[in-house]
């Protein structure tokens, strides 16, 4: 419901309208069954959603959603440490549901995969965090202003 009347609000006072998940890029690793879910919830709220997850989409992605727990044993898995090192946010899904309903957001650090979060030590300490990348492209600073209005 708060999503829906941001972006009702939005259209009226500018006319742009922008979903929850506006400005993310965003790569899937989850199990097949869940992924087609995702995917159109991802974009039904202004995500791109990648097809596929190789190494060379790192460099454009925003955000890496990944369960391996649900994997099949032949099923290819994402290099999640890589894609952490590239800037991406590592994640689990559970975040994506939990960014839409808690107001405020949640911290993405609680969400961190664990094959991210040696990344995300080693980078705290020189005050860098997860969302680097986005900041730089401002991505996330844009998205938190209209939260605030």
């Amino acid at each position: 419901m708060r999503w829906r009347k941001k972006i009702h609000k939005g259209r009226q006072e500018t006319g742009i309208v922008e979903g929850a998940f506006s400005g993310w890029k965003v790569i899937l690793n989850v199990d097949q069954t869940k992924e087609a879910g995702f995917r159109r919830l991802l974009q039904s709220g202004g995500a791109k959603v990648f097809s596929g997850h190789s190494a060379p989409l790192f460099k454009e992605a925003t955000h890496l959603f990944a369960d391996f727990s649900k994997l099949k044993p032949d099923d290819s898995r994402v290099d999640v440490a890589e894609a952490a090192a590239q800037g991406v946010n590592c994640l689990k899904p559970e975040y994506i549901a939990d960014y839409l309903i808690q107001d405020p957001p949640p911290p993405m650090e609680s969400y961190c995969l664990p094959e991210a979060e040696s990344y995300l030590q080693n980078n705290s300490d020189l005050g860098i965090g997860l969302s680097q990348k986005r900041k730089a492209l401002g991505e996330t600073s844009r998205v938190k202003r209209s939260r605030i209005h």
